[in-house]
C-alpha cells in the first residue's frame, strides 16, 4: 500500500464490552499446526509473503499468496471525499473486489488451506462505497458497514473449514529510509487494529489473532518504532512495507505464533467506552460514548 492522506480519524468503538481475555484463549483447545496458509490482504500481506513462506517452508507448511497491491480483503471501493472513484498509484481501485475474490476463490478451491492469515490496512480507508452509499471510516455508521463486510469475507474465506487468523496492520515505523510522515494514516491503522481486536473478541469461534502492532511495540500507539530489537527494523524501508532482516525475524516469530510453539503477545483489551463521531469522521464538535 502506497502512503495516502484522508480524513482524520475520530475513535470510535461500536459496542460496549466487558473486560477479556487475551485473543483465543476462550477456544476450547488449541488448533491443529497449520499445513497449507492462505495469505491475503494488501502490498502489506505481499510484502510479507517471501519471508512468510520461507520460514514456515523450514516447518515443512506451504504458505501460497492470493495478496494483491493496492487492494484490502473486503469489497467496496474505495472513493475521494466527494465521492469520485480513487484511483490508486497501481491502478483503478474499482477492479480490486473482482480481482481479489476471484483470486482467493481459486486458490481456496485449488490449495485447500487450513489456515487464512489476514494482513491488510485498505480496510481503513477514509471513504468506501458499500451497499450503495458511501460510508466514512472513523464513524459509528461507517465502522459498522466495514465490520459487517469483514464478517462477510471471514464466512466466505472459512466456508471450506480453515481457520482464519487476523494480523492487525501497525501504524508506520519512524524514521525509515524513504517513509513519510502520515499522521491522519497512522491513527486509522491504529482504529482498524481496535476493530479488528473487538472482532476477534465476538467471533472466537471463527477467527483469532496475533497482534501485529505488539510484535512491533505499539500496541496503542499511532506511531511505531523503527528497531523493535537491536538491529531489527522489519520495516526500515518506507515504515510500512516488510524487508531486510527485521522481515526475517519477523517472520520466524510469526511462523511459531502459528505452529502454537511461541505463544502470541496479549492484545490490549477493548475499551470500554470512547468517544466517537457520529458525522463524517472529521472530529465533529457533537461527541457522543458508543
Amino acid at each position: 500500500m502506497v502512503v495516502r492522506f484522508g480524513l482524520l480519524l475520530s475513535c470510535v468503538t461500536l459496542v460496549v464490552v466487558p473486560a477479556l481475555p487475551a485473543v483465543g484463549a476462550t477456544q476450547s483447545q488449541t488448533p491443529r499446526p497449520p499445513q497449507r496458509i492462505l495469505l491475503v490482504g494488501d502490498s502489506t500481506a505481499e510484502t510479507l509473503y517471501p519471508f512468510l513462506r520461507d520460514a514456515a517452508a523450514a516447518h515443512g507448511i506451504d504458505v501460497q499468496s492470493a495478496a494483491r497491491v493496492g487492494c484490502g480483503v473486503i469489497d467496496g471501493a474505495p472513493k475521494l471525499d466527494d465521492g469520485r472513484p480513487y484511483v490508486d498509484y497501481y491502478g483503478d481501485t474499482t477492479r480490486c473486489a473482482g480481482l481479489t475474490s476471484s483470486d482467493q476463490n481459486r486458490l481456496l478451491a485449488t490449495q485447500h488451506p487450513d489456515t487464512i492469515v489476514w494482513l491488510s490496512g485498505w480496510e481503513s480507508w477514509p471513504n468506501r462505497e458499500l451497499d450503495g452509499q458511501l460510508m466514512h471510516f472513523g464513524t459509528i455508521a461507517g465502522n459498522a458497514a466495514i465490520l459487517a463486510h469483514i464478517d462477510a469475507a471471514v464466512a466466505r474465506l472459512t466456508a471450506g473449514g480453515a481457520r482464519l487468523v487476523f494480523l492487525p496492520v501497525a501504524p508506520n515505523a519512524y524514521p525509515s529510509v524513504r517513509g513519510v510522515v502520515n499522521p491522519q494514516g497512522d491513527s486509522r491503522m491504529a482504529e482498524l487494529a481496535r476493530l479488528l481486536r473487538t472482532y476477534a473478541h465476538q467471533h472466537g469461534d471463527k477467527v483469532s489473532l496475533i497482534d501485529l502492532p505488539t510484535i512491533l511495540q505499539c500496541p496503542t500507539s499511532k506511531t511505531c518504532p523503527a528497531e523493535v530489537g537491536p538491529g531489527l527494523r522489519p520495516r526500515n524501508l518506507d515504515g510500512f512495507h516488510f524487508d531486510g532482516d527485521g522481515a526475517v525475524w519477523l517472520a520466524d516469530q510469526l511462523t511459531g505464533m502459528l505452529l502454537g510453539t511461541t505463544p502470541p503477545p496479549t492484545p490490549p483489551g477493548p475499551p470500554s467506552c470512547a468517544p466517537a463521531s457520529p458525522g463524517n469522521g472529521l472530529g465533529a464538535a457533537t461527541r457522543k460514548c458508543a
